[in-house]
């Protein structure tokens, strides 16, 4: 049995599950995309700033972002490149519309090609399973639908997150870190209101916690991006830090398959 009473789990995907090697500075998978997105567009369309954006300004882009979405990221580029005056983001923007657009028809085979999980992701969430909450587990993540499914296709984890119990950018209004994507995946567990303390939302980004325990959820952070100095830091912090999911399973009881590092 779960050493903590869990009712349910609801994750994020990138860099909680899926591993965008934030490490590899300005590599990340992610970055590549986008950074590629960027500069193609600025190249077609003779616009020699897109062009001069650097690996620094596009890692930049995404950490300053006021919400945690590729379109904000993609905005704070166009205001490093002079083309854009305003903090609102302009959705009818070209220029814009086509690095979106770009970037996220180039993403489907990065991810492919080099998209893992985290160390002990996917045997932790089938752990949560096998422990009772094969029914109780969601996904809240402010990345494109398309991006998720093919992750979990990869990781054979479709199975234990069905259709309705995966939201994502499309999903949601306002993204992290407001708490909505978390309502909704909470929502989809069937669960009391009452409950949501004793459901665990799985992060890695201070914005995406503080959508978590916006939401009343027991927030679990992983040092897979920021370490735990700077999530201990954070002005609302996360229930417990782990370096990997091994420290996850020993804090619930759980046992996991051999070999998870």
């Amino acid at each position: 049995m779960i050493g903590f009473e869990v009712k349910g789990a609801i994750f994020d995907v990138d860099d909680t599950l899926l591993d965008n090697k934030p490490g590899e500075h300005g590599r990340g998978l992610h970055e590549r995309s986008r950074l590629a997105a960027v500069h193609r567009v600025g190249k077609t369309r003779g616009i020699p700033e897109l062009e001069a954006i650097t690996a620094r300004q596009n890692v930049d882009a995404f950490l300053t972002a006021p919400v945690h979405t590729l379109e904000a990221a993609v905005w704070n580029v166009m205001q490093m490149a002079g083309l854009a005056d305003n903090a609102v983001i302009n959705r009818d923007h070209e220029v814009f519309q086509e690095v979106v657009a770009l970037k996220n028809s180039l993403h489907k085979d990065i991810l492919r090609q080099y998209g893992e999980e985290v160390p002990g992701a996917t045997n932790f969430v089938r752990a949560l399973a096998q422990n009772g909450l094969r029914d109780k587990l969601a996904i809240a993540s402010t990345a494109v639908r398309q991006d998720v499914d093919i992750f979990l296709e990869m990781v054979e984890l479709t199975e234990l997150f069905p259709d309705e119990r995966i939201k994502t950018v499309e999903s949601v209004t306002h993204p992290k870190p407001n708490p909505e994507v978390f309502n909704l995946a909470f929502a989809s567990l069937g669960l009391d209101e009452t409950e949501k303390g004793s459901v665990c939302a799985f992060e890695d980004d201070p914005r995406g916690i503080m959508a978590a325990k916006a939401a009343g959820l027991y927030v679990c952070a992983i040092t897979t991006r920021f370490d735990r100095a700077s999530l201990s830091a954070l002005e609302v912090p996360p229930d417990l830090i782990a370096h990997n999911y091994r420290e996850f399973a020993e804090h619930f009881g759980l046992a996991l398959e051999p070999g998870l590092r």
